[in-house]
Formats: structure tokens, sequence, C-alpha cells
């Protein structure tokens, strides 16, 4: 085969594995939703319908998956749970990462020949085209029955998550060269002209439209957009931000809840009398758990929520609604009636969200004020737009009429996140910004002044007295002789018999210092045992280490022995140096 057709096989292998990989994602989700809803019509004790239906409503739990609606007998339903769109977005981003790292390995290692790789954004459309292929399939199998998905919700939901987990998957694999996938004719066209510094030629509003691109590129958007590090840290802190909202708001619908406990349990058993509805109505609570933390973070901000028919629920008051159904999450949902104190403090959420995006937005203090602004700012910008986002996602129909309308508004809820978080985290970050240099500007100064003025302490050094020796002569009798029962060892150690007077005289082959110190703690006894710290050094002098007890006088009952007298070769040292 020559080198071409090896070329043309090894692209085609790529794209067909591409396809193969969305097919296997879409089925992995389809199937694992099934087993859970064909479980749960196993356990039932009166399964009303055979497993066709409950393998149509797999499928329409699969599309409300990707933020599709459901129609029942032509009413809309179409609040999804949040929580189930965890599975379809993460098998998604699995096979787009693995598509894009056999992208990048076939590009790195390229055979002979014009450009073999395939592109990346090729085999993503085959990955798209695999996964909307089956998602077409489930339409068709779930478009009949009472319950249906919405064929028009899921046109623009399955697509629309699939596009949007891609995106996010090359940007979190290729960073900046996430920009190589978009098609050549786009990137040609967001690129800067060949002769932007050329004089302008052409039409008057072909020069004007250029001239507005090149001022907007090289004036207002390096001003306004900040560096790269930057955006970054902006990314973080929004984040941040947003988490800290969703958390509040977590915290918010527990404490409804648990205010209203005995409202909950009569829910719950007028909605599932028996064990495996409650079972079931409690699993899918799980999965609304998320929406209801928008809705709280929504009640926190201030926007609120509506329950159908303009009411509205929020801080500072609770308007009439429609009746709801027995549900248990809906059992916190305050009383009709004006705020309450209890319900003015749900201002906490945003005062938390602003402090934590301060916190991010100023780090350790090393960046300028203007960028610091730009900092906080943007982030409280996409802290609004990802509140906006799942505001959106999380509301929804419930039925025509009154009930058209239902959760938070999305316009409402992220202007109220980015004027909270950007009314205190951009004063928060300044604030903190000029915290952090002052304490580092003191701790530096108190680092020069300990230098300066309190230098370094030295280590003491023992003052050695001096030590005079002097020459006397001794009789024979009184020369200081070692014991037999004195053994020295090799290493030339004197074990511990060695006994010696107060006053030590040594004859002519030895001199000794009249200031050796006495110890008060070792009182010698009448055989004065020295310590086994008197060193001998290898050629025999005694060092200064040597301490007599006062305690010992001059007494003729010392055992000397002549069969080893001191000989020339250990004369009693100084500091080990022979005097």
């Amino acid at each position: 085969m020559s080198s071409h057709g090896r070329t043309a096989a090894q692209r085609s292998s790529a794209i067909g594995a591409a396809f193969v990989g969305g097919v296997t994602a879409a089925g992995l989700g389809l199937g694992a939703v099934a087993v859970a809803v064909l479980l749960l019509w196993v356990v039932s004790p009166y399964p009303d319908s055979g497993p066709s239906r409950s393998l149509h409503l797999a499928a329409d739990l699969w599309f409300m998956a990707h933020g599709g609606g459901l129609l029942r007998d032509a009413v809309p339903v179409g609040v999804p749970p949040l929580l189930l769109a965890v599975l379809p977005v993460w098998l998604l981003h699995r096979s787009a990462r693995h598509t894009l790292a056999t992208a990048t390995d076939e590009g790195a290692d390229p055979v002979p020949g014009p450009d073999p790789a395939v592109p990346p954004y090729t085999l993503l459309g085959a990955l798209l085209a695999g996964y909307l292929l089956v998602a077409a399939g489930a339409l068709l199998y779930s478009s009949t029955g009472r319950l249906s998905a919405d064929p028009i919700g899921a046109l623009l939901s399955v697509p629309g998550t699939a596009v949007a987990t891609f995106a996010g998957t090359a940007w979190h694999t290729l960073g900046r060269g996430a920009a190589a996938l978009l098609p050549p004719r786009l990137r040609r066209a967001l690129a800067p002209p060949p002769g932007a510094g050329d004089p302008p030629s052409g039409s008057r509003l072909a020069i004007a439209a250029r001239t507005a691109a090149t001022v907007l590129r090289t004036t207002v958007l390096p001003a306004v957009v900040p560096a790269p590090r930057t955006a970054l840290a902006a990314v973080r802190a929004g984040a941040a931000a947003a988490v800290a909202l969703l958390a509040a708001g977590l915290l918010l619908t527990v404490l409804g809840l648990a205010l209203h406990t005995g409202r909950l349990c009569q829910d719950l058993l007028q909605f599932a009398p028996d064990w495996v509805g409650r079972g079931t109505v409690l699993l899918l609570c799980l999965t609304l758990l998320p929406n209801a933390a928008v809705w709280g973070a929504a009640y926190g901000l201030g926007p609120g929520f509506t329950l159908g028919a303009g009411s509205a629920i929020g801080p500072l008051g609770t308007s009439a609604h429609p009746p709801l159904p027995p549900f248990p999450l809906l059992s916190g949902v305050p009383d009709p009636g004006p705020g309450r104190p209890l319900t003015w403090a749900v201002a906490v959420a945003p005062v938390a969200a602003g402090v934590v995006l301060a916190r991010y937005a100023a780090t350790d203090g090393h960046r300028g004020c203007w960028a610091t602004v730009k900092v906080a700012a943007l982030a409280a910008a996409l802290c609004g737009v990802v509140l906006a986002v799942l505001a959106g996602l999380s509301g929804g129909a419930m039925g025509n009429g009154a009930l058209a309308a239902f959760g938070p508004s999305w316009w409402l809820t992220g202007l109220a996140a980015t004027g909270w978080t950007a009314l205190l985290g951009v004063p928060g970050a300044l604030v903190l910004r000029a915290w952090h240099r002052y304490t580092d500007r003191r701790a530096a100064a108190g680092r020069i002044s300990l230098r300066r003025y309190l230098p370094r302490p030295a280590l003491p050094r023992l003052a050695v007295p001096r030590l005079r020796l002097r020459r006397r002569r001794t009789s024979e009798a009184d020369a200081v002789t070692v014991s037999d029962a004195v053994p020295v060892s090799d290493e030339g150690l004197v074990s511990d018999a060695v006994t010696v007077s107060d006053e030590v005289p040594v004859s002519d082959e030895g001199l000794v210092s009249d200031a050796v110190p006495a110890s008060h703690e070792a009182l010698a006894s009448d055989e004065g045992p020295v310590s086994d710290a008197v060193p001998v050094s290898h050629e025999g002098p005694v060092s200064d280490a040597v301490t007599v007890s006062d305690g010992v006088s001059d007494s003729d009952a010392l055992p000397v022995s002549d069969a080893v007298p001191v000989s020339d070769a250990v004369p009693v040292s100084d500091g080990g140096r022979e005097r």
C-alpha cells in the first residue's frame, strides 16, 4: 500500500474510532438510567405497566438530564434534575479527552506524507455525530405515549450540552491551543488582517470597520481584559464566589425543611404510601437537591423565585401562590406574608460570597491597584453568569397557565449575583491588598531593625584560665605511681580505680599544673575513684579535664606500686600539649 493509501486508512480509522466513542458515551448514559429505572420497577409492589413503559421513562429522564423538557398529555413539564446532568457531561468529557489525546499523539509522530494527522475538530465532529445518532433513536423511541420528550427541547438541549462540554474539555486539555479546534475560515476571520499596518484601502464602510476592529483589539481590549494570569485568578475568584452562594443556598434549603419538619413528613406520607414509593420519592428529591440549592441562592440574593401565577417568594415577603403538590422539597417554602428578621438574615449569603471573592482576588497583595480591581470585577461578572445559567436550568414549566413559570428568574438572579459580589468584592479586595502590603512593610521593617539594632547573638566563649606550671622536686616516697590494679587499655583510658591525693607531687620526670580544679559533685572516698571521663591520649598525656575531689587528703595509705611507674613519656599536659 502506498503512503497516500496508508494515510487515508489511518484517517478513516481515527474518524471511525471517534464516532464509536460518541455512540458508546450515549449508550452508557442511556443504559445507566435504564438500569436504575428498571430496578425501581422490579421492586415496586404495584407495577402498573410493563418494562417497555419503564424504558420510555428512562429515555425521557436521559433527555431531561441534557436540559430538555417533557410533555404529559401535551402539558409541558420542564424542571430538569441537575444532578442527573452529571452523568452525560462526565461521559462526554471523557470521550472528548480521549479523542483529543489521540489526535495529539497522531500529530506528534506523523508518518511520511502530506500531513496525515486528522484535525482535532474533525474528530470532535465525528464524536458529536455518533452521540447525536443515538439521541435521535432514543427520541423516536420515546415520542409515543402519554409522557414523552419534547422534540424541540431535545433538538436544542442535547447538541448544546455536547458542544459546551467539548469546549470546556478542549480548554482544560489544550489551554490556548484550543483555538486550533476552530474551523480554518473562522480562525482567518478572527485573526488580524495581513496588512494591518498598511494604509487603509477599499470602501469607506470597510475602512471604518477595520479601523474600529483595530482600535478595539489594540486599545480597548488590553485595557479591559486582564492578562492571562490575571484572567485565571479572576476565574478562580468567580468560581469560589459561586460555590459560596450555592453552599449558602443549600444551607437555606436544609434550614427551611428543618423548620417545617411536620409538613415534610405529612407530604412524604401523602405522596407515597408504601416504603418503595417513599424511597423513590427520596431518590427524586436527591436528584433535585442541586435545583433547590440554586433556588435557595436566588432567595438569599434577593430576587427569590416564583411558584406560578405571578407569585414571588423572597426574603422581603412571600405572596400568595397556587396550591402546591405534596412534594417534600416544597415543604420548606415560607408561608405567605411579609418578611421577618429571620428571613432578612439570609443577606449573610451574598456577604459571604463577596468576602470569598475579595479573598481570592486580593491573594497576597502583589498586584497593582488597577489589576486588583479588574480581577475582582471580572470575577463578579463570571459569578453572575454562572448563577444566571444555573437559575435558567434549574427552573421551567410545571404545566400551563398559572404553572407556566416555576423557579427563579435567570436574569434577575445573575444581575443580583453580579451586583452583590462586585459591591462587596471590589472594595474588599482593595482593602485586603492594602492590608497585605502594610503587613509586608511592617514585617520588612521589623527584620531591618532586628538586623541593625539586635545583632545575632554569638555563642558564649568559655574563659579558660591560664595555667602556670612549676617544677618541684619531691622525694621518691611521694612519687605518684599507678597501682597494679589500674589497668590501662590500648586506647589509653584509665579505669575507675585511679586514686590521686589532694596534693599531687610529680617527680622530675613529670610536670603538673597547680591550678587543677576540684569537683564538688564527685567526692572521692578513700580510694578516690576518678570518673570515666578522664581521657588519656595514645602517647599518654593526661588532659586538663581531670578533676580531683576536695575531700581527698594526702594519706600514706594510698596503695602505690613500684611495678608501674609513670614513665617519661607520660607527662601531664595542659590542653594536650607536652610541656
